[in-house]
């Protein structure tokens, strides 16, 4: 199974938290929990940090604005996002 696929089947199933910095993160640029949920859920892997085991998938809000999400899969096979930002490329 791809890591996406994998990050996906998690995020669905509810099995993903968020760091302190990434909920702070994420409020700053006005998004909140489901709009994280929906960028792991429509998103796509863009980069990979294969030594620290992070991806940056980059997805979509509730409302329709690009979100990017820095993770990583947990030992006990959750996601932990570790950031959140808007994502203007």
């Amino acid at each position: 199974m791809s890591k996406i696929k994998q990050i996906q089947l998690l995020a669905r199933d509810g099995l993903y938290y968020l760091t302190e910095h990434a909920y702070e993160e994420a409020l700053a640029d006005g998004f909140d929990v489901y709009d994280v949920e929906n960028g792991l859920l429509t998103g796509r892997i863009r980069r990979t940090w294969p030594k620290e085991g992070k991806m940056e998938v980059v997805g979509q809000s509730l409302d329709g604005r690009p979100v990017g999400v820095v993770c990583r899969l947990s030992k006990g096979m959750k996601v932990r996002v570790i950031t959140v930002y808007e994502d203007n490329p």
